[in-house]
């Protein structure tokens, strides 16, 4: 189970071949891109629905490379990347991430996404906001004969080392607080997304612990046992992406808005849709276009000007996270 060696490999393995079989060489910059520095957005192939984002896109080129597309140009005149990833799952969002960080002079990764709730309503509802403040591979984990499950290796020692957990550094955990109150006070949820409850303001998760695996889970009492060792509060972080840029040394934001839940709806926990032309993941989908577009605008310069470290330990105490809701004075000064 050495997660971190086995991204490598996969990653490496992919690359070669893709580029090998359209004539590149793998790690070699693509000519005519000059020295520009980008932020890098990573696009999730589902919902098949860009409008948001692209709609700010001031697109100058394409460039293949390999099976991928990197649209290039730029959002509020801040210079971006896009890349809408070829099929689904974590691990192929991860090899655009480490295709586009080989290619481009890439400053951040930015991924807004949807995700799957992972605790029940009452804490949590479809069109919440969670920032991903810790990032965790909650499939990295050794399970008994009895079903028992123990995070790491059996031996109790983790091969992931530094990369089995991410934190936010503190400055951009602000920086996307502030996008996030900004967009969650201009947003009113439909009332058929959230069925009986009818919420229809998102909550901010501000302290986020955001899980991420291959699988798509259903069964509550298997959520509860990985939640009860990772604590993670959604299903669809993308670990695998920020292990690209810990590795390259550049900042990962990621924002994932809850598009379903099986705590609140039968079956696969999909809300059904309502007398509206968008389903509930294209709903959230947009809020975390939104969220990362006011990222950019707002930021995007310091981001693109300034470095920003990886916090070698938990920069929060526990119960922050047992109170993610609670902002603790993050969006004090936010701009309006």
């Amino acid at each position: 189970m050495k997660f971190a060696w086995h991204l490598i490999y996969i990653l490496s393995s992919f690359c070669f071949l893709w580029f090998s079989v359209d004539g590149a060489q793998a790690g070699q910059k693509i000519s005519g891109l000059g020295n520009d520095e980008y932020l890098g957005l990573l696009i999730p192939v589902g919902p098949a629905h860009y409008s948001v984002i692209l709609k700010k896109f001031k697109k100058i080129k394409s460039v293949q490379i390999g099976k991928f597309d990197y649209q290039i140009g730029s959002i509020y005149k801040i210079p971006v990347v896009i890349c809408i990833q070829p099929f689904g799952g974590e691990y192929t969002r991860a090899l655009t991430a480490q295709v586009m960080v080989d290619h481009f002079k890439i400053k951040a990764l930015l991924y807004p996404g949807t995700s799957g709730a992972h605790i029940p309503p009452g804490k949590m509802h479809v069109g919440d906001i969670v920032i991903g403040t810790k990032q965790v591979n909650f499939t990295n984990f050794y399970m008994s004969p009895t079903g028992k499950i123990t995070p790491d290796e059996f031996s109790g020692k983790s091969s992931l080392q530094d990369y089995q957990y991410f934190f936010l550094n503190k400055k951009l955990e602000k920086y996307t607080a502030c996008a996030a109150q900004y967009v969650s006070g201009r947003e009113k949820l439909p009332s058929w997304i959230n069925g009986k409850f009818k919420i229809q303001k998102p909550e901010i998760y501000y302290y986020g612990i955001q899980g991420t695996s291959t699988m798509w889970l259903a069964d509550k009492s298997f959520i509860k046992k990985t939640d009860d060792v990772f604590h993670e509060v959604d299903e669809d972080g993308d670990w695998f992406s920020a292990t690209v840029a810990k590795l390259a040394n550049i900042p990962f934001i990621e924002v994932s808005t809850i598009s379903d839940s099986v705590f609140e709806f039968n079956g696969n926990g999909v809300p059904q849709q309502g007398a509206h032309r968008k389903t509930a993941s294209q709903i959230t989908q947009d809020i975390s276009d939104k969220i990362i577009l006011r990222v950019i605008k707002v930021y995007g310069n310091k981001l693109l000007k300034n470095e920003y470290s990886y916090p070698s330990r938990d920069p929060y105490q526990n119960y922050f996270y047992k109170t993610p809701t609670d902002p603790r004075g993050l969006v004090d000064s936010c701009k309006a």
